[in-house]
């Protein structure tokens, strides 16, 4: 079980109708369940899911403007999940990421992003086609919810797409 979803399709669908304007229920209730999922669960693999899902809603609750406790709730939601994984930073083990050396470029979809992730998470080997190769990378989906990345995503300012505060 992915939080209060069945699963991370679920999920992300939820996200994704909420921003395309075509919205499964009551976008806020999806929303709030996502920001409770971040503030409640800093420490799995489902962060990563919580942090680009509060990011890519931000441009719509903005837009929206109808519940700024909202939008400020997911910015400390946000400042939170900054400031533990920023503690976790050291303990990672990568010898690279995605952005060193230069500039971090957000994905400019953010929940075809967590669709990859997906995608990578649950790719195996057909034993057919012994070359067959892992999408993005063996080790993606690793590579992703590494505190170093998840922060990156939680703190940078065209992640938020707008939302107020300055999270760095």
């Amino acid at each position: 079980m992915f939080g209060p979803w069945s699963d991370i399709d679920e999920f992300t669908s939820r996200i994704e109708n909420i921003i395309g304007g075509y919205p499964i229920g009551d976008p806020w209730a999806t929303i709030e369940l996502c920001i409770s999922q971040l503030e409640a669960d800093v420490d799995s693999d489902a962060t990563v899911y919580w942090v680009l899902g509060v990011a890519a809603v931000g441009p719509w609750m903005e837009w929206c403007d109808e519940r700024p406790d909202l939008v400020r709730r997911a910015e400390k939601a946000l400042e939170g999940a900054v400031a533990v994984l920023r503690e976790r930073e050291g303990a990672c083990t990568h010898d690279t990421h995605p952005w060193d050396g230069g500039p971090f470029g957000v994905p400019d979809d953010l929940t075809a992003f967590m669709y990859e992730i997906q995608e990578a998470d649950e790719w195996e080997p057909d034993p057919e086609y012994p070359d067959d190769e892992a999408p993005y990378g063996a080790d993606f989906g690793v590579r992703m919810r590494c505190p170093r990345n998840v922060a990156a995503f939680a703190r940078n300012p065209a992640a938020l797409s707008g939302m107020a505060s300055d999270l760095d």
